[in-house]
């Protein structure tokens, strides 16, 4: 399970198992949160099911774009 900084649960003891919660909570906070490669991979795979504002997702593809690369 994807981890979730104690930073961006403000208002959960323990964050919901849910990945799609936990991908949205992270991509709300995007790029301070979630830069890894592997999250950076969910974000990515998961795009079209979260909520996204469009500067938000292209930095997405752009950090996707960038790991593919190395």
């Amino acid at each position: 399970m994807i981890a979730v900084p104690k930073e961006i649960i403000w208002d959960y003891r323990e964050p919901p198992e849910d990945l799609l919660w936990r991908l949205q909570r992270l991509a709300d906070f995007f790029p301070r949160f979630g830069q890894d490669r592997e999250t950076v991979a969910l974000l990515f795979l998961h795009r079209d099911q979260l909520k996204l504002d469009p500067p938000t997702r292209a930095l997405i593809e752009a950090y996707q774009e960038a790991w593919d690369r190395n």
